[in-house]
């Protein structure tokens, strides 16, 4: 009985984004579609965090990315971090400045001085951002900080493990250190910086080539808080990270219908280039259709 009204809630609410589809929104509304103006996922209950940024509308990595995610309400930015040559800590995806930069080579090769002497020449929007130049890790704290946003780091790869004892000292200075998240695809990585920060959380991040057991009983061994999926594993893998007590969260979604997906299996971790956590502008009805929604959701569709 109980999965049946379970049913028949979910095929009205499923109705409800049409009716509201009609109804007038800004344009502000109509160009970004929100996560939460899907009718699955109740307002609020989760945390979104924007991939490199608000990546979608500014180009990755850098400060008007970080920006536009505290001023678009994301609970949390993600970025990544790797040392130059002189042992600073920038913000760079990729091992190399090739892909985003006026210049080439690898980042550990460089000195800062040389990092910031190069311009930021690609991604979304770039031609709206003359000048951008590489931050430093601080910098973008800083912009989380300001933002009150949660400041979600992943270590790179080519991060030599013994440098990670400067960067937990860098972190541990910071006003904020209790709003930090630690990602790495790096097994050492993560057990190295949990030793050095255990009060903070570090997730183990699982791309589509691991071996699944080896990196949950890893993660249980060196005591990490969790693990952030990419968003091809299934439900399987999902539930049995939960069964054994870690947290979960999932990367990169950018549609509805995945986040939707993974949230009905209790993730609530969401890492996005696109979708925003602020709900669209509407009138009033539109509003009261949302508050309904979430108010069923949160009531029948806990679990």
């Amino acid at each position: 009985m109980v999965i049946m009204i379970k049913r028949l809630l979910a095929f009205l609410l499923a109705l409800l984004p049409v009716f509201g589809s009609i109804l007038p929104v800004t344009a502000a509304a109509e160009a970004t579609k929100s996560i939460y103006s899907s009718f699955c996922i109740p307002t609020g209950s989760v945390r979104m965090i924007g991939h490199r940024g608000y990546s979608a509308v500014a180009p990755e990595n850098t400060l008007p990315a970080f920006r536009l995610a505290g001023e678009n309400g994301f609970w949390g930015a993600e970025c990544d971090t790797s040392p130059t040559a002189d042992g600073a800590w920038i913000i760079m995806h990729d091992d190399t400045v090739d892909r985003m930069t006026n210049g080439e080579g690898k980042v550990i090769d460089h000195t800062l001085e040389e990092l910031r002497a190069l311009t930021v020449d690609a991604g979304n929007n770039v031609e709206q951002y003359p000048g951008t130049r590489v931050p430093l890790l601080t910098e973008y704290l800083d912009v989380c900080r300001e933002y009150d946003m949660y400041a979600v780091i992943e270590i790179k790869g080519c991060t030599p493990v013994e440098m990670l004892d400067d960067l937990a000292a860098l972190l541990s200075a910071r006003e904020e250190k209790d709003r930090f998240l630690i990602i790495s695809f790096g097994q050492e990585h993560c057990a190295r910086i949990k030793e050095l920060m255990p009060e903070t959380p570090v997730y183990l991040l699982i791309g589509g080539s691991e071996d699944f057991a080896d990196s949950m009983q890893f993660a249980l061994d060196h005591k990490l808080d969790g693990v952030d999926f990419a968003h091809i594993w299934g439900r399987k893998w999902v539930k049995s990270a939960q069964k054994a007590g870690l947290k979960t969260a999932v990367w990169t979604v950018d549609d509805v219908a995945t986040a939707n997906q993974f949230y009905r299996w209790g993730v609530r971790d969401f890492t996005t280039n696109a979708l925003t956590p602020q709900a669209p502008e509407g009138n009033k009805l539109q509003h009261l259709i949302w508050t309904l929604r979430d108010y069923f959701y949160q009531t029948f569709f806990r679990n």
